[in-house]
């Protein structure tokens, strides 16, 4: 999270106005982390940072470098509230349409990405990060991250429940992860 101000724990966020994806998810789970979620097309999120309409914007290490939101928000918390990954998806139709060989390649590039992508985007990340410690950010590491998991973890569990035994067997591996 990225702000003109420290988080250092989840009390830190407490009626913020934090700008979010619009998702039912994101939606939820920030409003149980007590803070305020504002919706917005991303190329808004500068000025609004800038100007007061959100107090704290949440994306990646990579993103915050980019776009040049340390500008506006000159302290970034490592709250890591979230994970991303990066998926490859394939259509049924295009998947049809492959040969064999046309197949074969798209799972070894698959199985090839799967395993050089999660560290290739930390190499990524901590890249940007030193950039940005270079041009004076503040970058907070010792946030308290027990609140935000003590929050999530239940909505975590409700939702792989909703979703089914596939989605619950996702989210033991997810918690596995240390």
């Amino acid at each position: 999270m990225y702000s003109k101000r420290e988080i250092h724990k989840i009390e830190d966020i407490k009626a913020l106005k934090i700008r979010v994806q619009a998702t039912a998810t994101e939606d939820a789970t920030f409003a149980a982390y007590g803070a305020q979620t504002v919706h917005m097309p991303f190329g808004s999120v500068y000025t609004s940072l800038q100007t007061g309409v959100v107090d704290v914007g949440e994306n990646s290490v990579n993103v915050y470098l980019i776009n040049k939101h340390y500008e506006p928000a000159r302290v970034l918390s490592m709250t890591q509230h979230e994970a991303n990954n990066a998926i490859v998806w394939i259509s049924d139709k295009l998947w049809q349409s492959l040969s064999d060989d046309q197949k074969k390649w798209v799972l070894e590039a698959g199985r090839e990405v799967s395993l050089q992508e999660p560290k290739k985007a930390f190499e990524l990340e901590d890249a940007a990060a030193g950039k940005l410690k270079a041009i004076g950010i503040k970058i907070v590491t010792d946030v308290d991250k027990s609140g935000f998991r003590k929050i999530s973890d239940p909505m975590l569990d409700k939702l792989a429940k909703d979703l089914g035994p596939h989605a619950d067997k996702i989210k033991t591996l997810i918690k596995s992860i240390q």
